[in-house]
């Protein structure tokens, strides 16, 4: 079956709201350096066996190599899964792909290149390191309720996958152990396989190669995404044992919980030198320095703040999140409304302002008292969600028109 799209395909797609899969299909093609990149991984294993050498001794650059070598194939893996299910399921519109199809596709993609270099830089340099938080977490999934059948085809298909690819790493595992010390990592290794086989199996029982109901339908996802979660993180632990060995990953907050309040009262506003635009993306401060209505609008913020000290608190956990690296500023620029914060793009699992965030995923600090003058609350949020650019600016000065 061609995967070109012709007239017919291209007018089902457009009576069913569909869009174009060129970018994921460019997305595919580039999949082919995964493969390569693959096949560079057993070879060295294959070198490290022969020399006599365990998983935990292989050098850490190899094993950070292998590690970033199966996030990229795992994604891989998930976006091409998505892709050919859809088209299974309606030939009619080959070529095209549902919205949300599209976009949890492109949340699996997105990652792929960013570990495949990470992965080529690690076989070259041996001094090369990960950094961030591991194991990685799969991208967030798209929520749609009911999760559409051609995702559980491509959960299914690519949970196959990862199952022989862990299931024969695993078997190297087993074979090296003797002598190493190491019985009580492959406990826990065989463990975390089964587990997974575990997810993967009941929900194969719940297909069972018949239709599915709207009842068993949450179900059958649910494992599913156990299983994959499961595959995901055992590879990372395959690649890199040491990690069994390392304190659980927490999600970092710059502040402890329970302690948003306490801020030097030098940094309060009214107090000499406080910066008024310190929420302010600092790539668009000089702008809206030079408006008059933007700078009614953010003092009319902060004399309308009731715990300005929280909102500052807030804002240092942001600061120290980026100086982490566990954020980073998004290429979108700013958030439409005063006071005109940064968008974030999060690369590491991270807890600001109490919300857990996750890589890939993007949000701002929205602050804002406009509700105040109809009986409302004083708007603190960690907002996330999907950006757009737009060209909107809202002064959220209550009673005035936005248009300066």
């Amino acid at each position: 079956m061609s995967d070109q799209p012709n007239l017919s395909s291209r007018l089902w797609a457009r009576v069913r709201g569909e869009v174009s899969g060129d970018t994921l299909e460019a997305y595919r093609r580039a999949g082919g350096a995964v493969l390569e990149l693959m096949t560079n991984v057993e070879q060295h294993r294959l070198e490290h066996r022969v020399a006599g050498q365990d998983p935990w001794s292989i050098e850490p650059n190899h094993q950070a190599m292998f590690l970033a070598a199966w996030n990229a194939f795992f994604l891989q893996t998930m976006g091409d899964k998505l892709l050919s299910a859809d088209y299974e399921t309606d030939a009619r519109t080959v070529g095209f792909v549902p919205p949300i199809t599209a976009e949890q596709a492109l949340r699996f993609y997105a990652s792929v290149e960013v570990w495949l270099s990470r992965a080529r830089q690690a076989e070259a340099n041996p001094n090369f390191s990960l950094t961030g938080v591991l194991p990685n977490e799969l991208p967030l999934w798209v929520e749609v309720e009911p999760c559409p059948r051609a995702h559980l085809a491509a959960m299914r298909a690519t949970a196959e996958v990862a199952r022989l690819h862990t299931e024969a790493t695993m078997q190297v595992f087993t074979e090296q152990a003797p002598g190493t010390g190491r019985s009580d990592d492959i406990a826990r290794l065989r463990q975390s396989l089964s587990a997974a086989n575990t997810s993967a199996e009941y929900a194969d029982g719940f297909i069972g190669g018949g239709s599915v109901s709207a009842a068993t339908h949450e179900t059958i996802e649910t494992h599913l995404k156990d299983a994959l979660d499961g595959y995901y993180r055992l590879g990372q632990l395959l690649a890199m044992p040491s990690l069994l060995s390392a304190p659980a990953p927490i999600a970092r907050s710059g502040v402890a919980e329970g302690a948003l309040t306490p801020v030097d009262v030098a940094r309060l506003p009214g107090s000499v030198g406080f910066d008024v635009w310190v929420l302010t993306d600092p790539r668009t401060v000089a702008r809206w320095k030079q408006e008059r209505k933007a700078r009614k609008a953010v003092a009319q913020l902060w004399s309308t703040d009731p715990a300005p000290g929280k909102t500052l608190a807030i804002q240092r956990e942001i600061d120290l999140a980026l100086g982490a690296g566990d954020i980073h500023p998004a290429a979108i620029g700013n958030y439409f409304c005063c006071p005109w914060a940064p968008i974030y793009d999060v690369a590491n699992s991270v807890t600001i302002g109490a919300t857990m965030l996750r890589p890939r995923q993007q949000f701002t600090f929205d602050v804002s008292g406009e509700e105040l003058g109809e009986g409302g609350e004083f708007k603190r949020e960690i907002l996330v969600a999907t950006f757009q650019p737009s060209n909107i600016v809202d002064y959220c000065l209550p009673g005035e028109d936005d248009d300066d």
